[in-house]
């Protein structure tokens, strides 16, 4: 390499040195510094959705904490969505809210299932959480609820619902 380098007469020893300079500084750029630079700008701006997603939700949550002040469900509306199928007074209730295409009820539903667990589909969380209200005050509870954002204050997940127990009666005693 040395002789290599001497052979180089004194013109081209400095043009070489230049080219070699502009090489490495190109290779460095397309290599590290560029791909680097991508990176850290695609996880500002997942770390940007998210946060709106968190703002969303935590205003979302103080909507659900007021829904969850209504108290519990009225002893007639109880009654009345006693005598309809879970299964059907699911769907028509979720039909009814906007939301039939996004719910998957299961193709093997009973009639007189004592639970019903349901699929989301991306839904909005604003249009759920009022949703699942109306139920309750159906005689119709959330379970267990299983919720992942889906961007865009979207969920996916799914949830479990179950008659609401009937209100007992107690003895008065005289």
């Amino acid at each position: 390499m040395r002789a290599w380098w001497e052979a180089r007469s004194a013109r081209e020893r400095p043009l070489l040195v230049a080219g070699a300079l502009v090489l490495g500084i190109g290779l460095g750029y397309g290599l590290l510094w560029a791909p680097l630079q991508r990176a850290v700008a695609l996880r500002q701006a997942r770390v940007d959705a998210l946060r709106a997603d968190l703002a969303w939700m935590r205003g979302a949550a103080v909507q659900l904490a007021a829904l969850r002040t209504w108290g519990a469900p009225s002893a007639p509306a109880q009654a009345a969505a006693r005598d309809i199928p879970l299964a059907r007074a699911v769907a028509a209730s979720a039909r009814g809210a906007g939301l039939g295409t996004v719910l998957e009820l299961p193709a093997a539903a009973g009639t007189d299932a004592a639970a019903l667990r349901i699929g989301l589909k991306p839904v909005p969380f604003a249009t759920l959480m009022p949703w699942l209200a109306g139920l309750r005050a159906q005689g119709i509870e959330t379970t267990a609820l299983m919720l992942d954002a889906a961007g865009g204050g979207r969920v996916r997940g799914s949830l479990e619902l179950r008659r609401a127990a009937a209100p007992r009666t107690s003895p008065r005693s005289q």
